[in-house]
This record gives C-alpha cells, structure tokens and sequence, in this order.
C-alpha cells in the first residue's frame, strides 16, 4: 500500500495532524466505495475532534476556527496484489492529489492509468476529506487495474503531481499520448490562467525523453537533500509551482518474477 494525504493550507486547522492520521489509519484491505470511505472515517472522526479540540481549548479564535472549517486534507492511495506474474492496482483518489501508472514495456514510457482523469480536474477547486463533513460520493474515485509487466507507478501532491504530468505532456508529440489529455492541454494552453501559464512554461523548456526526467526523479528521491534541491531548480526554472511537494514512486517489473522497488521522499 502507498499514499499521499496533503493538508490544506488555506481552510481549516490542524489539516497537517489530519492528513496523517488518514495515511495512519488506511485499512489494508482497498476501500471501493463511498459506503465503506464513511465507515472507516467514522471510526476516528470523533475521537480527532475530541483530541485536537481540546489542543485548541485555550485558544478561542483557534478554536473557534477548528470548530467552525474542520480539518481538509486530500488523499490518494493505492494497494497492490501481486500474484505470480501479475501485479494489480486497486486505488481511491479525493481530491487533488494524484496516481499515474507509466507502461515501461515500449520503448518509451507511456501513460496507462491516471487520476485525476481529465487534465481540467486539476485547474479545479478540490473536494478534501474533512472529518465535520460527509463525503461527497460524487467527488470520490475508485477503481482497479492490472498493471503492464514493467511500469512505475507515481502517487504525489499536486503540485509536483502536476509538474510530472504536464512535463510528460510537453514531451510527447500529438498522438503518441492520451488523446484526450492531449487535447485538453492543447485547449488549456490557450487560456488566461495560472494553470494555462504553467502548459505554456511546459511547452517552452528544453525537450528530453520523458524517460531520463523518471530516473531523475529516482536519483533526487535518494534523500531529503537531492530531493530539496530538485524541487527549488523546478521552481528556479518557473515549472513548479512554490507549494509543498510530496512524491512516491514504485518501479515494477514482472516480467521474470514478481519484483518492486519503491522510493519515497517528502519537502
């Protein structure tokens, strides 16, 4: 299992202390609906309010605050089966943080599975877990899929989920990826946005094989300091966006017997 839960900055109260105790409590086994997202929130919502109201007694504009927003935090995980030679993924995504799977088993890596779907979703306000509110079963995606033999699969918060993904847009001629994205990020492109300006910065900087930029990623997730680094040139270069990031990858290859790498980092 793997996830990311990202913490609101602008709405709400100890979204931080949120956000980690839905990566704590995540069950084991894959939760596939909207029923079953309520009962597993249901069994520490209370308890959270009860904890970090009290942290917050002393404080009455805090707690004012805490009672009032709540606490928002957005999540996406994924478990993985893995069963002689065949790897599946079950996933739940709410909110903006992000899933890609990336086939390997071509000559170039190629996108096979993303959430959110649609490139649009991503210039959108998000829907967040928030432990005051129900969720909305309409905001919440889940799914499966059997993964290709060689493919690594990036779990991120937005914004360098969103880098990863337009920066593997960028570098693909038309029709050799998503055509639907493609299309949207063509459109998009066009538009007067922070969103539109940061395709267009994309578009701009120096081609590469979207290859090298995964094994990039690999070599920076080797340490907090590569990985602060990476992130600051990103932005140094006007292709991230100045946000915190956290990112996940997992390598797998199956094709002689089942085998995964995972690397992981935070700033």
């Amino acid at each position: 299992m793997a996830a990311v839960s990202d913490g609101a900055g602008g709405t709400g109260l100890f979204c931080g202390a949120w956000a980690e105790t839905l990566v704590n409590r995540l069950p084991r086994r894959p939760i596939v609906g909207i029923g079953e997202l309520n009962r597993w929130l249901d069994g520490f919502c209370l308890s959270f309010r009860s904890d970090y109201a009290q942290k917050a007694k002393s404080q009455p504009v805090k707690h004012t605050k805490f009672v009032r927003e709540g606490s928002c935090a957005a999540l996406a995980v994924c478990w993985l089966t893995f069963l002689r030679s065949r790897t599946v993924m079950r996933w739940l995504g709410y909110g903006d943080s992000q899933i890609m799977v990336f086939d390997r088993t071509g000559p170039r890596p190629v996108l096979a599975t993303s959430y959110p779907p649609n490139l649009s979703d991503l210039d959108r306000t998000p829907a967040l877990l928030n432990w005051k509110d129900l969720p909305n079963k309409d905001r919440l995606s889940t799914g499966a899929v059997t993964l290709p033999a060689c493919a690594t699969i990036v779990v991120a918060s937005d914004g360098i989920g969103q880098y990863i993904m337009l920066r593997y847009l960028a570098l693909h001629v038309p029709g050799t990826s998503n055509s639907k994205m493609a299309e949207e990020f063509s459109r998009l492109a066009g538009g007067d946005s922070k969103f539109g300006d940061a395709i267009r910065a994309h578009r701009k900087q120096a081609q590469e094989p979207f290859s090298r930029l995964l094994e990039s990623l690999r070599q920076a997730l080797k340490s907090d300091r590569a990985f602060l680094a990476y992130v600051r040139a990103r932005h140094k270069e006007g292709l991230l966006a100045n946000d915190d990031a956290t990112l996940l990858l997992i390598d797998i290859d199956t094709t002689e017997h089942p085998q995964t790498a995972s690397l992981g980092s935070t700033g």
